[in-house]
């Protein structure tokens, strides 16, 4: 007796598969663009152990005419010696714009575009963060630093006030 194939039309939900992943399913990245960079740093900067934190934010947007998916991946780094609450001694900030071609957006929802955005959008730039961050820091005068790999976790639902940003665990540097 042969084993039915059950057949799962794109763009229906299917059940246990998030929203993201049926647009992660359809779109091909054409380009990934810097559009802004900040970098500070205090003399303190360059001595002593420094730990520091990254938080990331995006924005999607649609351009369903032209069959594009729009992500602004937002990147910040601080770094501070000795607590938390101090003032930090070094920051970068940069913005990534990355662009998605779409065949099809039916079946697809707005909390599958910002699931899609919030994983895939700031996966897809981290290398260019990572790249980013190593060169600004040698040009910055100061010791090597690499940023470690992009890291998947699970995340609270947010509040429908908007997007928290993402924080990764302090590193010491």
């Amino acid at each position: 007796m042969a084993a039915k194939k059950k057949v799962v039309k794109r763009g229906k939900k299917k059940s246990g598969i998030s929203p993201g992943l049926l647009v992660s399913d359809r779109v091909q990245i054409r380009d990934v663009r810097l559009i802004h960079c900040k970098c500070d740093q205090k003399p303190a900067a360059a001595t002593n152990k420094k730990s520091y934190g990254i938080t990331t934010l995006t924005d999607v947007q649609l351009d369903r005419d032209k069959g594009f998916i729009v992500v602004i991946a937002k990147f910040h780094f601080e770094a501070s010696i000795g607590k938390k609450s101090q003032e930090p001694v070094l920051t970068m900030d940069a913005s990534f714009v990355l662009t998605y071609q779409i065949d099809s957006f039916e079946g697809l929802t707005q909390e599958g575009f910002k699931q899609f955005a919030n994983l895939n959008g700031i996966y897809n730039a981290w290398p260019y963060w990572r790249e980013f961050v190593q060169n600004m820091i040698g040009r910055m005068g100061l010791p090597p630093l690499t940023i470690p790999v992009f890291r998947i976790v699970e995340t609270s639902p947010v509040p429908k006030t908007g997007r928290k940003p993402k924080k990764t665990k302090a590193r010491k540097a």
